[in-house]
């Protein structure tokens, strides 16, 4: 059985950038844990003392928890830091929160945001990831992906780390499934052509698909695989 944590920026990033890879990995008796780094709403609120603003930020999380009972991974935490505000804090601060869960999930595979994505949250979230998967004597991780997300990824900026994928994996019986776990965040989707739209992730899927083989896939950078 392989261990897997889902280091994910938002609440959300987890079935945007690997929704049917998880149901795949479930499938196949692997655990699968998932890590939030920010609460995912936050930043849309000049005033942090927002009533709404504490609403929105319990609703994601809420919709989180319905996706992961429903896909049945394991939330391992909310860890609730500022939505796009995660270049504030230490970068030691983030990357020894990351390193505590490391401990004590011990896993051998990790999936986490892309570096170069126009989102600076995912950009923070991988950069305390790889820190904070230095070799050391606690734990080995095995392999190391980055996900990408629609409207982040594929906006990034030309002189950006460009996702260049090396890792597909097929979903093709399990996409009906993610849809399922997509419309428990059906507050972040967008109506077409926005690349958030149900067309879209289904368009992007059939066109990683295509690049392998397969009805339809999810494609992730490799940063490290150690046999």
């Amino acid at each position: 059985m392989k261990n897997i944590l889902i280091i994910a920026a938002h609440p959300d990033d987890e079935i945007l950038g690997c929704g049917g890879t998880i149901l795949k990995n479930i499938s196949l008796k692997n655990k699968v844990n998932v890590l939030y780094i920010s609460d995912g709403v936050g930043g849309r609120y000049e005033n942090k003392f927002d009533k709404k603003k504490n609403y929105e930020i319990n609703e994601r999380k809420n919709m989180a928890i319905k996706a992961s009972k429903y896909a049945k991974f394991k939330i391992v935490d909310f860890l609730g830091l500022e939505n796009l505000e995660l270049n504030k804090y230490k970068h030691n601060f983030i990357n020894d929160k990351i390193f505590k869960v490391l401990k004590q999930i011990k896993p051998d595979a990790i999936f986490t945001n892309h570096p170069g994505d126009n989102n600076i949250d995912h950009r923070i979230t991988f950069e305390s990831t790889f820190t904070a998967c230095r070799p050391n004597n606690y734990f080995k991780i095995k392999e190391f992906y980055t996900y990408e997300i629609p409207s982040s990824t594929d906006w990034a900026s030309p002189s950006s780390q460009q996702f260049i994928p090396k890792k597909f994996v097929d979903i093709t019986k399990f996409y009906k499934k993610k849809r399922k776990l997509l419309n428990f965040y059906k507050k972040e989707l967008r109506n077409y052509p926005h690349p958030r739209s149900i067309q879209n992730i289904d368009a992007l899927e059939i066109y990683r698909g295509g690049i392998c083989g397969v009805e339809k896939a999810e494609a992730f950078d490799v940063i490290r695989i150690i046999e």
